[in-house]
């Protein structure tokens, strides 16, 4: 309950009538009419000038309506006043924070969320807060110094966040052309969190880039074995280097592995059906992309697949019909609407 606990359940200081306008409140917002939430509201503050919480709960209406100019004021002239306990001053204050990052003032939100770490070292919300703004702000020492600071006051596995941070580093030094520093950092990250997939994909691209394909199928070879939905990320860049070393039987090998510990695995197959029919062997190809679609007949990606095949050989009439059921495919999803239909 936390914020709406205080923020629309008022208490045994309030009449009753106030707590049964803070009710209605809560249940406007619940019921998403947040308008209707607002008259509400704007009559407690009215009736209650005291009442902080008010205030409170009425500036994070406004937020949730994007009206953040109105949140701003509410939260700025609050805390200007003086009859404000510590509490309500820290999250009067955290709320700012959230109302400029949500405006877009990255550095304004960094400010007030580091005012109430001043108070509060073990406030979790502007924690998380200040790890993502430095990092969206490309401040990753700070972002990682919070991190890490998060870690030990949640007792989540630490290194995980932390090579994720590392990696966004080092991304952001190779765009900068600074390519020693970020394959330094991204192996930083990985003796970190050694299952961080993001830094085995950047690893065998930085490897690539050096002129080292065998060090970059060691990496990008990592990513499927640590986490199968992320295969696909790889599969080309692999079935390419492969192919340039004169190695494209190995691949096979490699793909035709993984298949055996988890013949259920999409991507995998996919890759296999993709080498089988750049290799000629069509049938065989075509025979495993229809085993997929035999699990899921709806699988797009898959279809997209099957046509560019049929296309390719010249079969035109099939691979109109594979097209045609990828469109039937995305009207039964609801996707042509925007969002996929309700079960």
């Amino acid at each position: 309950m936390s914020w709406f606990a205080r923020a629309f359940g008022g208490g045994a200081r309030g009449p009753r009538d106030l707590d049964s306008e803070m009710c209605s409140a809560l249940l406007f917002v619940l019921d998403q009419d947040l308008d209707r939430a607002e008259e509400v509201l704007v009559r407690v503050v009215r009736s209650d000038a005291d009442g902080i919480e008010s205030y409170l709960a009425l500036a994070r209406l406004y937020r949730m309506r994007g009206e953040i100019g109105r949140a701003i004021r509410i939260h700025q002239n609050l805390l200007l006043r003086d009859d404000l306990r510590k509490a309500q001053r820290l999250m009067a204050l955290s709320d700012l924070g959230a109302d400029f990052r949500r405006g877009g003032f990255k550095e304004r939100a960094i400010a007030c969320y580091e005012d109430v770490i001043l108070d509060d070292k073990r406030d979790l919300r502007s924690l998380r807060a200040l790890v993502q703004l430095y990092a969206e702000t490309g401040q990753y020492p700070r972002a990682i110094e919070y991190s890490r600071r998060l870690t030990r006051l949640e007792g989540s596995e630490r290194g995980e966040e932390e090579a994720r941070l590392i990696v966004e580093m080092a991304r952001a030094q190779h765009a900068e052309g600074h390519h020693d520093e970020a394959r330094r950092l991204a192996k930083k990250a990985l003796r970190c969190h050694k299952r961080c997939v993001a830094g085995w994909v950047l690893l065998g691209s930085l490897e690539a880039e050096r002129g080292r394909p065998k060090a970059a199928l060691v990496a990008w070879s990592e990513v499927p074995r640590l986490d199968r939905a992320s295969g696909p990320l790889v599969y080309a860049k692999l079935e390419a280097t492969y192919a340039a070393l004169g190695r494209i039987r190995d691949f096979e090998v490699f793909v035709r592995e993984l298949l055996g510990q988890q013949p259920d695995d999409v991507g995998a197959r996919r890759a296999l059906a993709t080498l089988l029919s750049a290799r000629g062997e069509i049938d065989a190809s075509i025979s495993e992309l229809n085993r997929l679609l035999g699990v899921d007949p709806d699988d797009l990606e898959t279809r997209a697949a099957l046509g560019r095949v049929y296309l390719a050989e010249g079969r035109v009439g099939e691979a109109a019909r594979e097209y045609a059921s990828m469109i039937d495919a995305v009207d039964r999803r609801g996707l042509i609407d925007g969002e996929e239909k309700p079960e």
